[in-house]
């Protein structure tokens, strides 16, 4: 009896000590699990945190480049209302010179010729005042869509560089 208590108490040491051993590795198992489970959550938030910098920095830069858009249109259509304007006072100005010298006109031929030399003068005047006005809008466009542009191009290389990753 005493034979078969001694292999029963070591049987239970036996069971106990591989109980122990087996909790043992399981907390180590575990241990090591949460520790890759906190890098891997820590490598995330990092990239997160990275991530967001870059949308901030790329939001700021956009926001940047339409400011510089609207200074642009700003600047232009300045540009462009003072040529009108001064277009328009030249214009009043030769028509007032024209009315003066067809009012005073001798003959019929003269005012004829007066009328005829004004129209052709005012004609090839608008054409051409038309032809500077599409080159200065041309150039405003240009330059106020260029920062819309060049953000557009970023943004591109940068969704490239990001998904060729």
């Amino acid at each position: 009896m005493a034979a078969a208590f001694e292999t029963t108490q070591e049987t239970v040491k036996n069971t106990v000590s591989q109980m122990n051993k087996s909790a043992e590795d399981a907390m180590t198992t575990g241990k090591a699990a949460m520790e890759q489970i906190t890098a891997k959550s820590k490598e995330a938030v990092e990239q997160s945190m990275k991530s967001l910098d870059e949308i901030t920095d790329m939001a700021r830069g956009n926001v940047e480049a339409l400011l510089a858009s609207a200074r642009a249109a700003t600047a232009g259509i300045e540009q462009i209302a003072t040529h009108v304007a001064e277009v328009s006072r030249k214009s009043f100005e030769e028509a007032s010179t024209a009315m003066k010298a067809i009012t005073s006109a001798k003959t019929p031929n003269e005012l004829m010729q007066l009328q005829s030399d004004y129209a052709k003068g005012q004609f090839d005047q608008a054409v051409s005042e038309f032809s500077k006005l599409s080159e200065m809008m041309v150039k405003l466009a240009g330059e106020v869509f260029e920062p819309v542009q060049n953000r557009a191009a970023i943004a591109t290389d940068k969704m490239k560089s990001t998904f060729n990753k």
